[in-house]
């Protein structure tokens, strides 16, 4: 059912990915001074699509060329709904228990890694095999 070398992959894409995002929203929200949840949409569409790319090439369909076809409609509505989850998430834990933005992303984090991976491996980017009911 769980392959580990593909969730060792995905922790990896995942990881690059959060660097990514963490620097990109730390930039927008600390040095520029943009809203915390606009820094957070921003750095999640940066994401989603270097996400997207390396999960498709590396993870998940090494052996495909990468098309942006039913399969991103498909990770891009999983990502819609982990950022509106994270959003709501983080405003809430910001606006509840006056937590700066950023160790309030921490907090919130793993809960989204799962979501992500799970709705990712078993919905978006399934077997091709599955995708044609073979």
């Amino acid at each position: 059912m769980f392959n580990s070398i593909q969730i060792t992959k995905y922790t990896i894409v995942g990881l690059l990915n959060f660097i990514l995002t963490f620097i990109i929203f730390t930039v927008l929200l600390k040095l520029i001074g943009i809203s915390y949840l606009i820094s957070l949409f921003i750095a999640w569409v940066i994401g989603m699509f270097f996400s997207y790319i390396i999960n498709f090439l590396w993870v998940f369909k090494p052996e495909e060329k990468i098309v942006f076809n039913h399969r991103f409609i498909k990770f891009l509505s999983v990502g819609i709904v982990s950022i509106t989850l994270n959003m709501i998430a983080l405003n809430y834990i910001v606006n509840q228990f006056i937590i700066d933005p950023l160790y309030s992303q921490f907090i919130i984090m793993p809960f989204i890694v799962v979501f992500n991976y799970i709705f990712t491996k078993y919905w978006s980017l399934k077997n091709i095999y599955l995708d044609k009911g073979v």
